[in-house]
């Protein structure tokens, strides 16, 4: 598209050139004017020359190409979004983990990895605890973490930490 316009655009650029230089070498008179019209028509016919070539455009060809990359520059932002979001979503999840945790009477540091749903929000998908919890407490937080957050067993990690 862009290089159509370019091309265009010079076409009519040459064209205004080369009239204004056909016109400051015309003679005074009824010449003048009789060249000044056929000046002004090949200034027309070089500004309306993209309408000769309309029958070769297929507007439905260069909509679906438009469509296309329309498409592909939404889920390249899209996934510009995520990245952005993502520590910001761990950070609150695994804000809400150390919560839990003081409630039950334990001191930890979390970290949790999102990971994009199916709809494409994001949802924790993995915890590591590190802290300093009893048996029972981390069996309590192990739980929490699976009711609560949708992190199975299998992706949570609880390190206990010696005092």
């Amino acid at each position: 598209m862009m290089e159509w316009l370019g091309s265009w655009l010079t076409g009519v650029t040459a064209a205004a050139v080369l009239c204004a230089l056909a016109e400051s070498l015309m003679p005074e008179g009824p010449v003048r004017r009789v060249g000044k019209l056929a000046l002004g028509l090949v200034m027309l016919a070089a500004l309306l020359r993209p309408l000769a070539g309309l029958e070769g455009v297929d507007l439905g060809d260069w909509l679906e190409e438009y469509r296309s990359e329309q498409a592909a520059q939404t889920q390249e932002l899209e996934q510009e979004r995520d990245q952005a979001l993502e520590p910001i979503i761990a950070q609150s999840f695994a804000a809400y983990i150390v919560d839990k945790a003081e409630e039950l009477g334990a001191a930890c540091t979390a970290q949790v990895r999102c990971q994009a749903g199916e709809n494409g929000v994001l949802f924790p998908w993995e915890a590591v605890v590190e802290g300093t919890f009893t048996p029972e407490q981390g069996e309590e937080l192990s739980r929490l973490l699976e009711e609560e957050l949708g992190i199975p067993p299998e992706r949570q990690r609880l390190e206990t930490k010696e005092e």
